[in-house]
């Protein structure tokens, strides 16, 4: 038993708090992120990315639209969990359909489906930004929950 600023608690109280933290963390892992980046979740996402490809040549990751239109975000996120899977030094952003073909199949192989459809991404320099930011999601949720 533990006595704070004068009220009791025990340990199963204690047990239970921590076990609805973990419960909510695993419905919602980006609220745990937005804690440990502060900000919205989406910007907490954001950053983590940034974090993940830090060092990574041509990556510029400042949204979830423009910045993942050549695949290369997708390619360097991805590589930094599955390396083998993907050549990143051999890459270029001019090879769109090859980048996001890798991307796909690398997370696809560790069961990670794809929302996002290969021809479209190739087409487009603004990505919808919501479905970009949907698989990027499932990404983190595989790796890091």
């Amino acid at each position: 038993m533990f006595c704070y600023s004068g009220a009791q608690i025990n340990n199963n109280e204690i047990l239970g708090f921590l076990f609805s933290l973990i419960r909510e963390e695993r419905k919602d892992p980006l609220s745990a992120l937005a804690r440990e980046y502060g900000g919205s979740k989406r910007n907490a996402l954001l950053k983590w990315c940034q974090k993940k490809t830090e060092g990574y040549q041509n990556i510029d990751i400042t949204n979830f639209s423009s910045s993942w239109n050549d695949g290369l975000a997708f390619c360097a996120l991805l590589h930094t969990y599955l390396p083998a899977h993907i050549p990143y030094q051999e890459l270029n952003s001019q090879d769109k359909k090859r980048n996001f073909t890798l991307a796909f199949q690398a997370a696809e192989s560790v069961g990670i489906k794809s929302t996002l459809d290969i021809n479209e991404m190739v087409r487009t320099e603004r990505p919808d930004w919501q479905n970009v930011m949907l698989y990027v999601t499932a990404i983190y949720k595989y790796f890091e929950t």
